[in-house]
């Protein structure tokens, strides 16, 4: 079965995906709930461009993020007992632990699994930075600051990932992710001390 978009397309797909992405970062560093649905929309092309490179780890990543979006919409809504919007905070030193010990163990064991199984073109920088990827989502869902030094590393290594591809334009988009992780960590940090 053939997952790739046609030639000519996939240049306008990778554009769409990454002026959607772009504007997920910064709706979200705003704290701004619209962000979601530009992740979902983001995701599912991504997800088409990314099954066509195969870098099969990254194309799954996409379907939870899009699961992930659906759940951090309603958390950012509706996400506390009280039914009222989340508020930024940061995690416990012992779940910052838990988190990087999560992150390690999934990426190993999902680089064992792409190595084995597919004829995935870099598994080990693959798992890392979809491991990563979802644990980032999920505490950016749950509005923890902690989700952007995540989002730093995971930026940081998924540059070399899509260069390796020849996937520029993503490989650029990554490389501004970084730097607006950096502006999100602040951002939220500022938050949390309110």
């Amino acid at each position: 079965m053939e997952f790739a978009p046609p030639a000519v397309l996939a240049p306008y797909l990778e554009w769409s995906a990454f002026a959607l992405a772009v504007g997920y970062v910064l709706l979200s560093i705003r704290q701004i709930v619209w962000a979601w649905p530009l992740m979902i929309a983001s995701s599912l092309l991504y997800g088409w461009l990314f099954a066509g490179s195969r870098l099969y780890g990254q194309a799954a990543l996409q379907a939870l993020f899009i699961a992930i979006a659906c759940w951090g919409w309603w958390q950012w809504r509706r996400g506390r007992k009280d039914d009222r919007p989340l508020a930024v905070t940061l995690l416990a030193p012992r779940a910052r632990i838990g988190v990087a010990a999560v992150w390690l163990a999934a990426a190993v064991a999902g680089a064992l699994l792409l190595a084995r199984l597919t004829d995935a073109a870099a598994p080990a920088l693959d798992a890392f930075t979809t491991t990563g990827s979802v644990l980032g989502q999920v505490l950016i869902a749950r509005k923890y600051v902690d989700a952007w030094p995540v989002w730093i590393v995971v930026n940081t290594v998924a540059v070399a990932l899509f260069a390796g591809q020849q996937l520029w334009l993503t490989a650029l988009l990554y490389a501004l992710f970084a730097a607006l992780a950096l502006a999100g960590w602040r951002a939220w940090s500022r938050a949390a001390r309110r």
